[in-house]
């Protein structure tokens, strides 16, 4: 998602009012619910399709549309539809992810599995620059450059000398990314990596142009006219806090297989304001979450119903350089606080599973569900303390502090100001006073505010969610080594990166289960370091003109390459 930040406690957004981030393939043609059709699909065919083709839906206004310095869901949609890396993710015949070339023709991968080689088919910038290898050689680095700051470097650390180099221990000519010629990549990994093909579509691995980067500087993605696009589309328009446009690049090698000429997202954050746009044909497509208008919504022969599970994840998460977050079981305590499943049903309506684990049950590892293997660290957390206010105070004694939790008051950060955000804020309120006998005040922000405050540690406690990158428990787990910081809790343990340091190199299913399973312990159960509440579900309604959406499980949104419209005024 990852993604991988999407919002934070007012996650029900992501349901309510953006397209949902990831799921499973989501044909435009039928009605599904639970992965189950409910209704039959229309017929049509892409030779008579509407001669006006455009989409438009709704976003939540991305932080910046910059491979390397955006990390939110919403810039990654749209740096998905703008840009052609090594390969994309499609779905295949079976309805499971594919990973097929892009600007990658082919690639070639040495016996050990070390080398990589790609070659790049013959395809332009949307000024008519060709792509070369050295873009790609340039965007890698870039990531990995540690004055870059990219939150998802720690993505490239298989590449040779990535981490290295990253942490300032080596330079940028030593990591294992060269352009051989302009129509060759070679990549060298430091260890054999199970899932390295995965991180082939990611926005960390997106060419770059050096010459404008370096030209734009710190405007590089903050407006459309410091983007540039290689992909099927190019961002013509961004008016912030409005909306963004994107219409067909002409200068795409495979402009002949992309039909749409205009995608317009809205920025919109109340979820009744995107529902109405929704109900009157403003909009095309909408995530929807609340019962009544679910129901509503379906009863209508002109809108098609998707339901799913996803890679996905809703979490809190606590600052652990704050003094009373520095205590585990303190974190426990608020993480036992919580009624999942109650609060699944309120704040949710229904949509989702609740979450005692961090791997979300969709994922696996080899061909095996992970979940089916292994238990939920929280439920056996949950067995043992029965009364979390006895954690609580526990733990105050442990700092040294006044054990009456009614002299506790903690500051939840909250991305976003809209009745929904409050919403959410006021039942966490009301629940750690009831449970924890605590008083929490709200802290209500703006998000791109809310992301610049976490990433410097400038919180108490806040929550967000986290969508797989790739299909593998390491798009989770990586988060938090102690170089990543992806969820900047303060948190570091020496045995939790070395188990998942042996669980990305091994290639054996079997020990990566294990090791897994030891880390995933230790992030909930022992460290109590996040607070998982549900897994995610996507609740999506669009017309029935809105044909070949191609949906991964894993990766970015809603694909947009293939779609068409036909039928938008019968």
């Amino acid at each position: 998602m990852k993604r991988k930040l999407a919002l934070l406690l007012a996650l029900v957004l992501l349901l309510s009012v953006f397209t949902v981030a990831c799921g499973k393939e989501e044909s435009t043609d039928v009605k599904k619910e639970d992965g189950k059709v409910v209704d039959e699909p229309k017929e049509g065919s892409d030779e008579d399709i509407d001669d006006e083709q455009y989409v438009t839906l709704t976003i939540i206004e991305p932080q910046a549309i910059d491979p390397s310095t955006s990390n939110d869901i919403y810039s990654g949609d749209i740096l998905n539809e703008i840009t052609e890396g090594l390969a994309r993710l499609e779905t295949g015949e079976d309805g499971g992810d594919v990973v097929v070339p892009a600007g990658a023709e082919d690639w070639d991968v040495s016996d050990d599995g070390l080398v990589w080689t790609f070659h790049l088919r013959d395809y332009e910038w949307e000024d008519g620059e060709p792509v070369t290898a050295h873009d790609f050689e340039y965007g890698i680095k870039r990531n990995i450059n540690p004055e870059t700051a990219a939150v998802f470097a720690y993505l490239l650390y298989p590449i040779e000398n990535a981490e290295a180099c990253n942490s300032g221990e080596k330079d940028l000519d030593e990591v294992g990314v060269k352009a051989l010629d302009d129509k060759t990549l070679e990549i060298t990994l430091e260890k054999p990596c199970a899932y390295f093909d995965k991180l082939l579509s990611h926005r960390i691995m997106y060419p770059q142009r050096k010459d404008l980067v370096e030209q734009w500087g710190d405007r590089t993605g903050s407006e459309a006219e410091y983007t540039i696009s290689c992909g099927p589309f190019k961002l013509t328009e961004w008016t912030h806090k409005s909306e963004l446009v994107l219409e067909k690049n002409e200068n795409y090698w495979d402009a002949d297989n992309v039909k749409l000429e205009k995608i317009t997202y809205k920025v919109i954050e109340d979820p009744s304001t995107a529902y109405n746009m929704l109900s009157n044909g403003q909009i095309d497509i909408c995530g929807v979450s609340k019962p009544e208008w679910l129901e509503k919504f379906k009863q209508r022969d002109d809108l098609v119903y998707v339901s799913e599970p996803q890679p996905s994840i809703v979490y809190q998460f606590f600052n652990q350089k704050t003094k009373l977050f520095s205590n585990a079981n303190v974190r426990k305590a608020f993480i036992l606080a919580l009624d999942r499943e109650e609060l699944l049903d309120v704040l949710y309506y229904g949509i989702g599973e609740p979450a005692y684990g961090w791997i979300p049950p969709v994922m696996k590892v080899g061909d095996k569900l992970y979940r089916d293997i292994v238990d939920e660290p929280l439920k056996k957390l949950k067995e043992e303390n029965l009364d979390p206010k006895e954690l609580l105070i526990k733990g105050l004694e442990e700092l040294g502090m006044d054990p009456d939790p009614s002299k506790v008051t903690v500051k939840m950060l909250e991305g976003g100001t809209d009745a929904e955000n409050r919403r959410f804020v006021e039942y966490y309120q009301q629940i750690y006073k009831k449970v924890l006998g605590i008083n929490v005040e709200a802290e209500y922000v703006d998000w791109p505010v809310f992301l610049d405050r976490v990433y410097n540690h400038d919180y108490e406690m806040a929550g967000m969610g986290a969508t797989a990158d790739y299909d593998d428990p390491m798009t989770f787990m990586t988060d938090f080594l102690t170089e990543a910081q992806n969820i900047p809790t303060g948190w570091s343990n020496e045995e939790y990166d070395e188990l998942i340091r042996k669980a990305q190199t091994s290639l054996d299913n079997e020990e990566r289960l294990d090791l897994i399973a030891k880390a995933e312990e230790i992030l909930l159960y022992e460290d109590a370091v996040v607070s998982p509440i549900l897994y995610r579900k996507s609740s999506r309604f669009q017309y029935d003109y809105v044909k070949n959406i191609i949906k991964p499980l894993y990766g970015p949104g809603i694909e947009f390459k293939y779609a068409y419209i036909q039928g938008r005024n019968k």
